[in-house]
């Protein structure tokens, strides 16, 4: 079982969910969870579940991640050796799901991949001219922007926000349980970005950097954060602060534009590109606990 990545994958951005901090966090909640090789061709993050009277159900999610310049049969071979029973397939792998004997069961999400740029300037000229004037207002609008680390007890109340959000808007993410554990297991990488007005928050954003990637994790804004435009500065100012520290791609999440066109738009508006991922997959023939 690997514990970091391997060699040719160092440098690359991997998705939280495939990433040894994600297994670090899964690991230190009591789930059966690690990286696995694949026969050379990269590497997969494989949680572990039972399921009664099929044994022991082998998930991945947002992978595998290959190596460059191998063939999708090669792949494909890897992926069979593997023994998964249920995959959230990565951008690009639906032909390597198919020849691994895979069935789609789920139909693909779309995410919203930011490139970030340690200019700020840089990085408004990727956004869209109203989101774009929308930051100005906010970076203008005399706020402490702050980055300090995750702390349970202190930013209770962003917690308690990100819930109330998804019971209106009728929506989940991951469990909050998740994000406390990844920053117990990774020091340093469960970062907080607050704008206060005065001494008052006024909104907050929870990012999970993961090597040279990053993830928008949760935020929380009241009326007056959205009047002045908090969200976007401090996407700015995150966008900023993450490319000083190495991070090259900001992963903002899936785009709901059906039940949170809101929120779409303000990914898309950001600059973001939409990836389209591969849904999921399932492999039930041979199950092998």
């Amino acid at each position: 079982m690997l514990m970091r990545p391997a060699t040719d994958l160092i440098d690359r951005p991997l998705p939280l969910q495939q990433s040894p901090g994600f297994a670090q966090a899964l690991t230190l909640l009591g789930r059966d969870a690690g990286i696995e090789p694949l026969q050379g061709c990269g590497q997969v993050l494989v949680v572990r579940r039972a399921v009664r009277g099929l044994g022991h159900m082998r998930f991945a999610s947002r992978g595998p991640v290959f190596s460059p310049d191998f063939s999708i049969c090669d792949r494909a071979t890897a992926l069979r050796a593997a023994r998964l029973h249920l995959v959230n397939a990565g951008p690009g792998d639906a032909e390597v799901m198919r020849q691994a004997g895979f069935v789609q069961i789920m139909s693909p999400a779309t995410a919203a991949i930011l490139r970030l740029d340690a200019d700020p300037d840089a990085q408004l000229d990727r956004a869209f001219g109203k989101w774009r004037n929308a930051a100005r207002q906010g970076m203008a609008a005399g706020l402490r922007l702050r980055q300090r680390l995750l702390c349970p007890s202190r930013d209770g109340w962003l917690l308690d926000a990100d819930l109330a959000q998804q019971r209106a808007k009728r929506f989940r993410a991951l469990p909050h349980a998740l994000s406390l554990a990844y920053a117990q297991a990774n020091a340093g990488d469960a970062l907080i970005m607050t704008a206060s007005e005065g001494g008052t928050p006024v909104a907050a954003m929870l990012f999970l950097r993961h090597g040279t990637m990053a993830t928008y994790q949760i935020g929380g804004s009241g009326p007056r954060g959205r009047v002045l435009r908090a969200h976007h500065a401090l996407l700015i100012d995150a966008a900023r602060r993450l490319a000083a520290m190495g991070v090259a791609q900001l992963d903002l999440g899936t785009l709901d534009t059906q039940n949170a066109p809101g929120l779409a738009r303000f990914k898309l508006g950001s600059g973001a590109t939409a990836q389209l991922l591969e849904g999921t997959w399932a492999r039930l023939p041979g199950w092998r606990g």
